[in-house]
């Protein structure tokens, strides 16, 4: 006989604990952050110290390992440094500065305004039960809404996400929420998921964010909005093929957290956006990264091109009469969006 425990691994509270007056997960994001900041409330949950080494015998005959075949280029040891004492004090450093002035700065890609903690929360460096005593102990205000309540709010919907895939189970077998958003009919065009995957769709945003994913293994929040919404509602491709796309590149890959992003660009899960509401991509770009600096970083073809006129690269070069060694949009957005609202409302109506 053998005995198996489980633990509530990587989470603040446990799942099954912040429910409706029903006794069941809520569907929507807002009254289960305020459900859970209920629950706060009333306890924190403990973190604990780490426990002291055990006595033992040198270890032997340990076999080489292989190099780590890294997803992406090369990982950015300056960006994510390794470590729990290099994550301890970037938690620490980032509730001292910068969480107060996150709602300010965290939708611009082209400045350090997020915490930067993904990596290490994915794989187990850095606690949830961490960051929250850590935030509190520098914002002690957080829960009632006052400084660094917006950064606690995404961490709660990191437990949301977490929540979710427990509540209901066939979210971790590629199912959408939504059951009729299993009716669209979404284009099997592999050219078109290609360019998306290698940053050559033609829309300065989307290839800077995906070309920062593929080179370094992460990807700035909003930009994971953005690029999600140019697959699915410009190039109407099956979001799973962007999750998984997303999971094979991304350091801090994290099923539920990537899975419910996902499922909330492409307007299948709970909460989601709804169908009609599909992202521009240009004048995303404008508005979070204005001056184009984010772009220009990235995509290097772009960066002689003069301030604002970078998110419509092929505007300018006309005007001035110049060639582009840059690719032409690979779809008409306009035209897109009227075909993905056709498609979405077939399924609907299906």
């Amino acid at each position: 006989r053998v005995a198996c425990q489980g633990f509530d691994d990587s989470v603040m509270l446990p799942p099954g604990s912040v429910v409706t007056g029903s006794g069941e997960m809520y569907k929507v994001f807002t009254p289960y952050s305020r459900a859970f900041l209920r629950r706060l409330g009333e306890g924190l949950p403990p973190c604990v110290n780490a426990p002291k080494p055990r006595a033992g015998g040198a270890i032997s005959d340990v076999p080489a390992l292989a190099p780590f075949d890294y997803p992406c280029e090369t990982p950015d040891a300056l960006l994510f440094p390794a470590g729990e004492e290099a994550a301890l004090q970037r938690l620490r450093e980032f509730c001292q500065t910068a969480a107060g002035d996150y709602p300010e700065k965290r939708d611009f890609p082209a400045i350090r305004g997020t915490s930067l903690l993904s990596p290490y929360l994915a794989i187990g460096v850095l606690s949830p039960r961490q960051c929250l005593h850590r935030l509190l102990t520098e914002h002690p205000r957080a829960l009632e809404g006052g400084s660094g309540a917006v950064w606690l709010n995404e961490l709660i919907w990191r437990e949301f996400y977490r929540h979710l895939i427990v509540a209901w189970p066939r979210l971790c077998r590629h199912q959408p929420f939504v059951d009729w958003t299993a009716r669209v009919a979404w284009q099997q065009n592999d050219a078109l998921f290609e360019a998306w995957c290698e940053g050559r769709t033609g829309y300065p945003i989307v290839d800077a964010a995906m070309r920062q994913m593929n080179a370094t293994g992460w990807m700035h929040n909003r930009l994971r909005m953005i690029t999600a919404s140019f697959l699915v509602k410009d190039l109407l491709v099956d979001w799973r093929r962007g999750e998984r796309y997303f999971m094979s590149q991304l350091i801090d890959g994290d099923f539920a957290a990537n899975n419910g992003g996902w499922q909330w660009a492409a307007s299948t899960g709970t909460d989601a956006a709804p169908y009609f509401r599909i992202f521009n991509p240009t004048t995303q770009g404008q508005r979070f990264d204005a001056d184009g600096d984010f772009i220009r970083r990235w995509v290097p073809e772009l960066s002689h091109i003069p301030g604002k006129a970078v998110h419509e690269p092929h505007d300018w070069a006309k005007k001035q009469g110049a060639a582009l060694r840059y690719p032409k949009p690979i779809v008409d957005h306009k035209k897109a969006r009227v075909a993905t609202l056709a498609a979405f409302e077939a399924a609907r109506k299906e």
